[in-house]
């Protein structure tokens, strides 16, 4: 059975590398980073398939989200799973950043 995600072998156009062409934003790089400590050789939190599990997890909603923001939702997953973190030390943290967000757009 072929998951949302799954493309291989289904016909496509062309790809315009212009118009597909994306420069990392500041979070996107922090993703990224995260993503490269986690699957470290050394630390060993994580394997890449691992990852592709949780994204693919997402069953019907792989799309709604961009690239970045699948991967950040994998690593919360797999670290909840892990048991690096509780479900309720994460939305605590959530929270301190969405609170700290908001007072950065509002100039305090």
């Amino acid at each position: 059975m072929r998951g949302p995600q799954d493309y291989g072998g289904l016909p496509a156009g062309a790809v315009d590398p212009v118009k597909h062409e994306h420069v990392p934003t500041h979070w996107e790089k922090t993703v990224d980073a995260l993503m490269m400590l986690i699957f470290d050789q050394r630390r060993q939190l994580a394997r890449v398939d691992e990852s592709r599990r949780m994204q693919e997890m997402l069953g019907e909603d792989y799309h709604k989200y961009p690239y970045y923001e699948r991967w950040l939702q994998a690593v919360a997953w797999l670290m909840l799973e892990k048991g690096v973190f509780t479900q309720e030390e994460l939305e605590a943290k959530q929270t301190e950043v969405r609170g700290r967000l908001e007072a950065e757009r509002s100039g305090n």
